[in-house]
């Protein structure tokens, strides 16, 4: 294929990263992360056989023990900080009904 990469292609891709997104740039890639989510939760609906696969996982308790402590610093974090609020909330509903509520069983 023949791609090089050279110190201005790194110089690029290193200040495009470091650039601090504005309000409404956090907002589209919020709007597109939940379209993404709505389709993939609906892709998953329509398939039992990912949740056959999905239930022959054993998890380590430790690993779970990690997951809700960092969630729960994650949902705590967002809800005392962003101004938001309704959203955060909103936002923490959708990932514990759709995400942690697997966990949880």
């Amino acid at each position: 294929m023949g791609l090089e990469v050279d110190d201005d292609d790194v110089e690029e891709l290193v200040e495009e990263h470091s650039k601090e997104l504005s309000t409404e740039e956090l907002l589209e890639l919020h709007k597109e992360e939940n379209e993404t989510l709505k389709r993939s939760l609906t892709s998953e609906e329509s398939g039992e056989e990912e949740e056959d696969k999905e239930e022959s996982h054993i998890i380590p308790a430790k690993d779970l023990k990690d997951a809700f402590f960092c969630w729960s610093k994650l949902s705590k974090l967002a809800e005392d900080y962003h101004p938001d609020v309704g959203s955060v909330q909103k936002a923490i509903s959708v990932f514990n009904d759709n995400v942690m509520n697997y966990f949880w069983k």
